[in-house]
């Protein structure tokens, strides 16, 4: 059939309409590759990403960079952010991958870009030691550097540590503003923590009479008490102050706790791990280990898997362990109490709870110290079926 020229017209407009179409959606896709090659972040400036506010500006910029989902990560891209799960979501760690490498099941490919420090995937062990200063830990096939307020987790293709499978960088524990390069990262300060006075001998006494009734109870607990909750909000943030001098007036206990802290959120504590260690516990666990860890005030300290063997491991603190009702639980519990409250004040971001125990209504609360980045310590009180008491220190910290 023979097109009228009314006809050849209309299908040369539509072939002209076809060619502009797919221009566009060229150039569309040609944008945005450019955009995820070619950006702000890339190199150091990736790293002031860490302690972010996930909804802030900087992220929704780095969101629109590199094209990331709702779970802040670009498979395609090689690119992964955790968060943590709290009401204030706040980017803790930066995961970068070579070629192939698979994060909770799903695979990704490589991250393109100029990475933090100078490093290259390829990179072996000799050669980031050039870059990074000598390895903190390490195991078969990973190391961990600390170079300028951030920590290095390298985890290598094979225990040759020839080359990088992918990196993971995190911020300093104990830093809590967002990291900047310059330095000007430090931990915002309200005002400096109060020394807690101390108690005249009728006031402790009083106080310590008060956990002896309040642990000497012989009533068994109620079915289903009611849970009560009482917190203190963390005050706004005004004026800087150096973290490293902060933490260098810190004590011992406090130091021993955010080791603690930092081995279970970069190393799941497999650095401070000891052999398998048999010991009568409180709660019958089976496979336990010594750690390379000593909290003061403390009896002893063990990692444990439950319920199996390749579980996940935990750490627990055990401050005090009796037979029965004791006054040495109440008075060991607010020695505790005061020491978590002077280390880890409301001003450095830390929030506290206290919530009534159901297994002992009327003994102490539990008390848990939580922090937006960090997690959660816990000041725990348990009974058995028994009559065993136990005071320990647990934590419920961040992890991927």
């Amino acid at each position: 059939m023979k097109l009228c020229p009314s006809d050849r017209v209309s299908a040369d407009f539509c072939d002209g309409n076809d060619i502009m179409t797919r221009r566009i959606i060229l150039l569309v896709l040609l944008c945005s590759a450019l955009r995820a090659v070619a950006g702000e972040f890339t190199g150091n400036k990736l790293l002031e990403v860490l302690g972010e506010d996930r909804n802030g500006a900087v992220c929704a910029k780095l969101k629109t960079e590199y094209l990331l989902d709702k779970a802040m990560k670009n498979p395609e891209l090689g690119i992964k952010l955790t968060v943590t799960h709290d009401s204030v979501s706040v980017i803790t760690a930066l995961t970068l991958t070579s070629g192939g490498h698979e994060i909770n099941e799903i695979k990704y490919k490589e991250f393109n870009r100029e990475l933090p420090f100078g490093i290259s995937f390829d990179d072996g062990e000799e050669t980031l030691i050039q870059k990074l200063g000598e390895a903190k830990s390490g195991g078969d096939d990973r190391l961990k550097f600390k170079k300028d307020g951030i920590t290095i987790n390298v985890y290598f293709k094979s225990s040759a540590r020839k080359k990088i499978a992918f990196l993971k960088f995190t911020q300093n524990i104990g830093m809590v503003g967002p990291y900047r390069m310059d330095g000007s990262h430090h931990a915002p300060v309200v005002a400096a923590a109060p020394v807690p006075a101390k108690a005249d001998a009728s006031t402790r006494d009083s106080r310590i009479a008060a956990a002896k009734a309040a642990t000497d109870n012989t009533a068994k607990p109620a079915a289903n008490p009611s849970k009560t909750v009482s917190s203190l909000p963390a005050p706004a943030a005004a004026g800087k102050t150096s973290v490293a001098t902060a933490a260098a007036n810190k004590s011992k206990f406090y130091q021993a706790i955010m080791s603690v802290i930092e081995s279970g959120e970069e190393e799941m504590f497999k650095d401070i791990q000891k052999t398998p260690s048999a010991r009568s516990n409180f709660w019958n666990y089976k496979y336990t280990y010594g750690t390379s860890i000593a909290i003061p005030g403390e009896k002893y300290n063990m990692l444990y898997s439950f319920p199996f063997q390749k579980s996940q491991l935990d750490f627990v603190s055990v401050l005090e362990e009796t037979d029965g009702a004791s006054a040495s639980i109440g008075t060991k519990y607010l020695e505790i109490e005061t020491t978590l409250k002077h280390d880890f004040p409301n001003s450095e971001g830390w929030i506290y709870h206290y919530t009534v125990n159901p297994e002992d209504p009327k003994g102490p609360k539990d008390f848990e110290l939580k922090n937006a980045k960090l997690g959660s310590i816990v000041l725990d009180h348990s009974v058995n079926p028994y009559g065993k008491h136990v005071l320990y220190l647990r934590f419920l910290l961040q992890y991927d």
